[in-house]
């Protein structure tokens, strides 16, 4: 059975990717000449056959976030030399690598309201917001193209706050509380409201404010 059966299975994944500890170059193979495929592994238990771990450092990374750091023409294999393990060719990936972003251009997108979000998430999240000095804070389900249902908090802070403090915090208190099989989404996207496309940020409205700070600093849902 092949690793990821779909496009948005393998883009939603985390899988592990070997690091040069004295070049930082990351692992690679080249099934065929002229061919440069990056090698990840979807457990540590594949990789460490595949690598000397006394050279090779194992780090999780997503393949959403991987692919835009592959130069033009290079593919990836998953699992290499496995029956179970996938090539995702140059071609491929140069056809999927637009959809490693969270909205991405010329895609049909579709929102809805993301009433899965258990209390307890939702307490936490509300926390993390306030701490990170939050002012508003929006929770949407979309989807892209044919995709899964996607989740989204998208937020607004003070302008003293640091961005990516903020995103870690809410994502963090997010996934710590709640699974993606528990808010029903494949992943989740943290992110500043201005980074939402404005026709998609039109459309939403309200109705998707997860908590929004009163002069009072108390929290409303």
């Amino acid at each position: 059975m092949q690793a990821f059966a779909t496009r948005w299975d393998f883009l939603f994944a985390s899988v592990l990717i070997g690091v040069d500890r004295s070049t930082g170059v990351f692992s690679g193979s080249e099934p065929a000449p002229g061919q440069q495929m990056v090698a990840v592994w979807t457990s540590a238990e594949i990789a460490e056959e595949a690598l000397h771990v006394e050279s090779w450092e194992l780090r999780p990374i997503l393949v959403r976030d991987l692919l835009p750091l592959l130069p033009a023409g290079v593919g990836v294999q998953v699992d290499p030399e496995r029956t179970s393990g996938m090539t995702a060719s140059a071609a491929y990936v140069a056809g999927i690598r637009r959809f490693a972003e969270p909205f991405p251009v010329d895609a049909a997108v579709r929102v809805t309201t993301w009433d899965e979000i258990p209390d307890g998430a939702l307490a936490a999240v509300a926390q993390a917001a306030d701490e990170q000095g939050v002012r508003e804070l929006h929770a949407l389900m979309y989807t892209v193209d044919d995709s899964p249902p996607i989740g989204c908090l998208a937020w607004v802070a003070d302008e003293s706050a640091d961005p990516s403090a903020v995103g870690w915090a809410l994502e963090t208190a997010l996934l710590t509380a709640a699974g993606p099989a528990d808010l029903a989404v494949v992943t989740v996207r943290v992110l500043p409201l201005s980074s939402v496309p404005q026709e998609i940020r039109a459309a939403i409205g309200d109705r998707h404010v997860l908590r929004r700070r009163r002069r009072t600093r108390f929290w409303r849902r």
